[in-house]
């Protein structure tokens, strides 16, 4: 899509009889915005091209045609569709339920999960697969992810059938295998993939039990905070560990995961779709008897250390896959220069939510350990020389007054300096050429970007002017600067590319420079590109409830292509 195209919509656009509040979220084929209708009610809007050509315009029919199939409980419930503007349209939308409440992963990973509530929140995704795959559709990208979990009732909700398929529907995916994340593709879909290598037109038709087998890998990660395989030496999937390897049982990575749990999550991750349950329905089944024996202890917690799951190099998908309240980053900086993180009070206001940096660490080899307090001797002592203060504790200040300026700084006299925007630098040798030439990327073009796992929701604080990574959720298309309808499309990197750059907080925003992108297959290039909010603006504007420990800006970000750093 052309970057107009991209562009957010203002509040106040009326699509369908709604008037947009917000951007949700966004990814490499629609964007998702907060919607209120005529009598107040909230939904999710969500919108996508219909002009990028006819495969993913049929794409885009297709997901609406399968929301119209299914109806239950534990389905995100499809509200109306229609197409925008009604004069000219270029859009295809989809009004879904906004469902408010978090994604599988972090709400099984907040503290007292236990395992009578894991198992239920497994049950209900088998009794929404078991809904879809008897009207005929496969998600095909089961994971943690596209799983609901409703704030108000705690029911798991399978979300995002935008990679779907339905029978009898005709393939549009290019390529071996369908759109999904590969952690969670079966042993099957692998073994297609090697007997028909090469050959010309191949192409796999995911069933019931690709979809049983993604959902063994939910429950493992559940159990377990780690997935059922390690991923390979050179950062992709481990397809002979996938193929020909048991996983190892789940109560041996986690004491506390009874064993009659386990062989439900080991029998989902069996090497064939026989050895699988017959079916959703089945598996439904068994979990309700399973759910009812007396002899697990259903209330014991599964991690009372609540430490985070294992995160994977690799991360295939899309990034819309949760339609819920709004997202954001908290770029956690370390201000104060100590070793020490500030955890600042209070929430944000909705859209975003701001997370509040996790405790201190343990000094690094590189911290100056805190030394205790000294009681200190009576009487008139020599005055201590001022300890220099860093750029990162300056900044800190910013904002303060008075003796709580005083304090911060530790001398009155010291003035907080603004940090300004990094400045001019060359790119990397040869990363023009080989954008424009090679990659078929055009100097200015824009493509939405999430951030890497490792610095979402405060897991790793980032450090002021830190490295940090993006990756981009779908395919990234060249051939932008063609006109509609011609041939020549191809993908320039692929989906779950990851991009490497370097942050820099100046006063209201911040910077970000990235210089290599390395795709899932081991490629690496040099890259210019640079962060942006708009097709004009350089870096991104601090949000509301930004400060010293945190700062917050959108989750999801473009990525400019540039032939310098200005």
């Amino acid at each position: 899509m052309s970057p107009p195209d991209t562009s957010p919509l203002p509040p106040g656009t009326r699509i369908g009889g709604d008037v947009v509040e917000a951007v949700l979220g966004s990814g490499g084929f629609a964007t998702v915005y907060r919607v209120r209708g005529p009598q107040g009610h909230l939904s999710a809007l969500k919108l996508l091209p219909l002009d990028e050509g006819p495969e993913r315009a049929a794409r885009a029919w297709r997901e609406m045609s399968l929301g119209l199939r299914l109806r239950h409980p534990n389905l995100a419930r499809q509200l109306g569709a229609g197409q925008w503007p009604p004069d000219k349209p270029r859009f295809l939308w989809v009004k879904l339920e906004l469902i408010v409440g978090s994604t599988l992963e972090e709400w099984g990973w907040a503290p007292g999960r236990t395992v009578g509530e894991v198992v239920d929140r497994v049950l209900e995704v088998a009794r929404a697969l078991a809904v879809a795959h008897e009207a005929g559709v496969i998600h095909r990208d089961v994971k943690e992810a596209n799983i609901l979990v409703r704030e108000s009732n705690e029911q798991a909700v399978l979300v995002d059938f935008g990679v779907g398929y339905h029978k009898g529907d005709p393939t549009l995916t290019k390529g071996m295998f369908p759109p999904g994340t590969p952690p969670y593709r079966a042993p099957e879909a692998w073994a297609y993939g090697r007997a028909h290598a090469g050959e010309p037109g191949a192409h796999y038709r995911a069933g019931p039990g690709d979809d049983l087998y993604a959902l063994g890998v939910v429950l493992y990660r559940l159990l377990t905070g780690r997935f059922p395989f390690r991923p390979h030496e050179d950062g992709g999937e481990d397809v002979e560990a996938v193929l020909h390897q048991t996983p190892l049982p789940p109560h041996l990575v986690n004491p506390r995961v009874p064993r009659a749990v386990e062989a439900v999550c080991l029998r989902l991750l069996a090497k064939s779709p026989e050895a699988r349950y017959p079916g959703a329905v089945a598996l439904y089944e068994a979990l309700e008897e399973l759910r009812a024996r007396e002899d697990v202890a259903w209330n014991a917690p599964l991690h009372p250390e609540t430490r985070p799951p294992v995160k994977r190099r690799a991360r295939g998908g899309r990034l819309l896959a949760a339609v819920g309240l709004g997202l954001a980053v908290a770029l956690g900086a370390w201000w104060l220069g100590s070793g020490q993180e500030v955890a600042p009070g209070g929430h944000a206001p909705e859209p975003v939510r701001a997370v509040a940096t996790p405790p201190a660490e343990a000094p690094r080899k590189d911290d100056a350990p805190v030394k205790p307090k000294q009681p200190q001797p009576s009487g008139p002592q020599p005055e201590a020389p001022a300890r220099r203060r860093t750029p990162a504790v300056r900044t800190a200040c910013l904002g303060l007054t008075g003796a709580a300026l005083q304090a911060c700084l530790g001398t009155p006299q010291q003035v907080p300096p603004v940090r300004r925007a990094p400045p001019p630098e060359a790119c990397p040798a040869g990363a023009v050429e080989l954008m424009t030439d090679t990659l078929g990327l055009d100097v200015g073009e824009v493509r939405s970007m999430a951030w890497n796992e490792d610095n979402l929701r405060t897991k790793k604080p980032v450090r002021v002017d830190a490295d940090v990574s993006l990756f981009v959720p779908g395919d990234w298309e060249a051939g932008a600067h063609l006109s509609p309808g011609m041939v020549g499309y191809k993908v320039a990197l692929p989906g779950d590319t990851r991009f490497f750059g370097r942050l820099y907080f100046g006063e209201t925003r911040v910077y970000g420079r990235f210089t290599e992108a390395r795709t899932p297959t081991g490629e690496t290039y040099p890259v210019c590109m640079e962060l942006t909010d708009s097709s004009e603006n350089v870096g991104l504007e601090y949000r509301a409830g930004s400060g010293p420990g945190k700062v917050l800006v959108d989750a999801v970000v473009g990525l400019r292509v540039v032939d310098r750093f200005k």
